[in-house]
């Protein structure tokens, strides 16, 4: 996959999910909670990285999430614009890993999204799979 798909399949994510949650249809909670687990899995899906770290994360993030409201639905969907407009930039500026490492720090993922006994593993997935990108040089090609 070549860099530029990457980076236009993270707008298209972010133009939709934008949609999502802007739209004149206010979600209930759970499918709210839900659109934002399928956004991040939809993101991490993307990216290239590791696929063991990958697969590890996602099923660590699903095993751990909240589907009910953390916050109020204002609140939580100006949270979730700023993050996507955090993914629009690293896609924009796309330069090497820095775009996976970009995207990684925007997903909406907060210690208050995860059960208490999930949050360590999560961040500790995240901390590996961008200890692995930084130690990357810009010559080599990330494994997809």
């Amino acid at each position: 996959m070549m860099r530029s798909n990457i980076c236009n399949k993270l707008l298209g994510i972010a133009d939709y999910y934008e949609a999502v949650f802007t739209g004149p249809v206010a979600m209930e909670h759970g499918r709210f909670r839900s659109s934002v687990l399928g956004m991040i899995i939809e993101m991490l899906d993307v990216l290239r990285i590791d696929e063991d770290l990958r697969m590890e994360l996602i099923k660590s993030i699903t095993a751990g999430w909240k589907m009910e409201m953390v916050g109020d639905e204002a609140t939580e969907s100006e949270m979730i614009l700023e993050k996507l407009e955090s993914v629009r930039s690293a896609a924009m500026q796309d330069m090497g890993c820095s775009l996976e490492i970009g995207v990684l720090i925007s997903l909406p993922i907060r210690e208050m999204d995860l059960k208490e006994d999930h949050v360590s593993h999560v961040y500790d997935v995240m901390n590996r799979i961008m200890d692995h990108l930084s130690s990357r040089t810009t010559g080599e090609h990330l494994v997809a």
